[in-house]
């Protein structure tokens, strides 16, 4: 029989195939490999992560690979781009991945996770607002998907984009809602990723028990598994724990540990950053020789950084270390060009008030004492503000952490998903209160929008009365005053009325902490600021504005009639009995500097008018009132004693000025 002449022909084709679609599966396969050894070590060892992917880039020709394989690979790549803080990489390599898998239903989970790495790489580059809009879009749509590792993955970033605008209750009712989704499945270093930003939450928001138990346990699990760069980041949040918390020795401990895991991975940004914190410490310590030390290692990675917080950190340190050098000149010339640009911010850093300090010594230290005490005045009032907003913060943040506990525990089945829409929309805490009402009977419900509006009305009024009185006597703070002086003083531009200031003093009021106690010194400060209450106008403004010091702001008011208010005033403080923890009655006296307010002086002449005066009624005996009128006397009698004050005057006002900067401290750390 004759045999097929394609017979041969038909062989050789199939072994050629055979052999060629046996190197396509081997060269897929070690692809595959590869990608598994990245995603082994990608939260260990981010570094060597994206080194391995560059090599599989160089050797292996990616783009003839499996989609599935490739989007793979620029989910990895975007995603240790993210980790080594290189936001332009991630943002190119997940538009790849995105386009890539653009018309592959299959592959939609995988689109999902590149457009979060999309929006967390935006995060980095400060654009929150724009990233929240993208991802209540990518939330609804991926309800579709019906994969709770997704969904909880958004919901992650989604708190990590309220966190970076500093939004902590709706950061943290999103995490929860995060972590809830993830308990759906099975997938433990997604929970423990959602567990340890919470724990960070937790830790700005002062709940600090629990933020405790959580990075904890999160530390445990990711220093089990070896994931070096997720320890980095749970150390941080640990050392911010201690330093709230005022543990600076174990704050100090955490950060080191943090810079050798830094150091191991090769991480120049965090390295910088811990290597500040760390300077920053121990300059607070004293412990200056070793702060140098630290500070110098961050020279040759200050580039890289573009985040204000750490910039303003480096630059105050920089300062400091030209102080500690006696190298005044240099400091002077390094923070004046800063302090100039600070003008433009809204909001200031503490470490960029303190440039402000910074000058102030180094003018001290140059001997140019005008400038020196000019500067401290300056911080001495833009400190006062950023304690005041500070406090503000810190009642705010308690207060949402409180709101979040309460909605959990009188709500059981309420999911963290609808607290999150309830706080997103703006909401007040209490609307879940009427519910029920708003459901039976809609023809009230304009009537309840107006008691919660009203209810939102009263607790904003409630916090501006916090910010704005001093807690130990009920008066107004130095804050208030400021504010109240500077509106009396465009009155004035405006009308025609005059305006007296008036600063008291209680006369040897250390004596009486000293032999009587805090506590009665505290009672006599209470009953003073009772009389102001009882015998001053309805338009008087009286204020605390340090340990013993009090101001009075007089509308309507000449030097004459100003003078004759302190007189009564300093009348009655001496007729006030107070008693001793021994029941033993003991009176008190104070001295007093009275000056009309003058419509071109600045508030800063004003305080130093009345400084002086209150100055020379102490000099002059205690118990008694120093006006300007007095002043204008004694000038004509002795011009050439009061054009320059001695240097022991000097110093005793200088020295005013920092027991009132102590007050403030106080008053903001009590």
């Amino acid at each position: 029989m004759r045999k097929p002449f394609f017979n041969p022909l038909f062989l050789f084709l199939f072994a050629f195939f055979s052999v060629f679609s046996h190197a396509t599966v081997e060269k897929t396969q070690s692809f595959e490999r590869a990608l598994n050894g990245v995603q082994s070590i990608l939260y260990s060892v981010p570094i060597k992560a994206r080194a391995l992917l560059s090599e599989l880039e160089k050797v292996e020709l990616k783009e003839n690979q499996p989609l599935p394989l490739l989007a793979r690979y620029y989910l990895q790549k975007s995603t240790v781009d993210l980790l080594l803080n290189d936001p332009e990489s991630a943002i190119e390599a997940a538009n790849r991945g995105i386009e890539l898998t653009a018309n592959d239903p299959l592959l939609q989970a995988d689109r999902y996770l590149m457009q979060l790495r999309l929006s967390q790489a935006r995060i980095l580059k400060g654009e929150e607002a724009l990233v929240l809009v993208q991802l209540d879009q990518l939330l609804s749509e991926s309800q579709t998907l019906n994969n709770p590792e997704v969904t909880a993955e958004i919901l992650l970033v989604k708190g990590q984009a309220y966190k970076a605008q500093n939004e902590y209750d709706v950061s943290m009712a999103a995490l929860m809602s995060s972590l809830e989704t993830a308990k759906n499945t099975k997938n433990d270093l997604l929970i423990e990723r959602i567990a340890s930003n919470l724990g960070g939450i937790l830790v700005q928001l002062n709940g600090f028990d629990k933020a405790s138990l959580l990075l904890d346990q999160s530390y445990q699990f990711f220093r089990q598994r070896k994931m070096s760069f997720n320890q980095l980041l749970v150390k941080l949040d640990m050392a911010e724990l201690a330093k709230k918390q005022g543990d600076d020795k174990q704050a100090l401990l955490e950060y080191k540990q943090a810079l050798q895991i830094a150091q191991v991975l090769g991480d120049g940004s965090h390295r910088f950053r811990i290597n500040l914190q760390i300077a920053d410490l121990l300059l607070q310590s004293g412990d200056t020789k070793n702060m140098i030390r630290y500070l110098k290692a961050t020279d040759n990675l200050r580039e890289r950084e573009t985040i204000r917080y750490y910039i303003s950190k480096y630059n105050y340190l920089k300062a400091n270390e030209s102080l500690l050098s006696n190298n005044y000149q240099a400091a002077i010339d390094l923070v004046t060009p800063l302090m100039a640009s600070l003008k433009e911010q809204a909001r200031l850093y503490r470490s960029e008030i303190a440039l402000y300090l910074v000058a102030s010594k180094a003018h001290f230290g140059l001997e140019d004492y005008k400038n020196a005490y000019l500067t401290l005045l300056d911080y001495q009032d833009r400190f006062n503000t950023f304690s005041s907003d500070e406090q503000v913060d810190n009642l705010e943040r308690q207060q949402m952490l409180f709101n979040l506990e309460k909605i959990k525990a009188e709500n059981q089945q309420l999911s963290w998903n609808n607290v999150l829409q309830t706080l997103e929309l703006k909401t007040n805490d209490q609307k879940v209160e009427y519910l029920n009402v708003l459901v039976a009977a809609g023809i009230g419900s304009t009537l309840v929008a107006s008691l919660i509006a009203l209810w939102i009305n009263r607790r904003r009024i409630q916090w501006g009365k916090i910010a704005n009185t001093d807690s130990l006597t009920g008066l107004f703070n130095r804050r208030y005053f400021d504010t109240q002086m500077t509106d009396l003083k465009k009155e004035m531009s405006a009308g025609d009325f005059a305006v007296s200031c008036l600063i008291l003093d209680v006369d040897h009021f250390k004596q009486v902490n000293d032999n009587f106690g805090h506590p009665v010194g505290d009672n006599v400060l209470v009953g003073i600021a009772k009389l102001f209450n009882d015998n001053l106008r309805r338009d008087d403004i009286c204020a605390r504005v340090g340990g013993e010091e009090f101001m009075l702001l007089l509308p309507n008011t000449g030097i004459e009639q100003a003078s004759v208010i302190a007189e009564d005033l300093r009348q009655r403080i001496s007729e006030l009995e107070f008693l001793t923890e021994q029941e033993e009655k003991f009176n008190v006296t104070a001295s007093f500097g009275v000056t009309e307010v003058g419509e071109k002086q600045s508030l800063s002449d004003v305080y130093s008018i009345v400084d002086k005066l209150l100055y020379r009624a102490k000099q002059n005996g205690r118990n008694r009132v120093e006006t300007t009128i007095s002043e204008v006397n004694t000038a004509q009698d002795q011009p050439a004693q009061d054009e320059q004050s001695s240097m022991a005057d000097r110093v005793q006002r200088f020295s005013r000025k920092l027991r009132r900067l102590k007050f403030r401290f106080a008053q903001h750390f009590s």
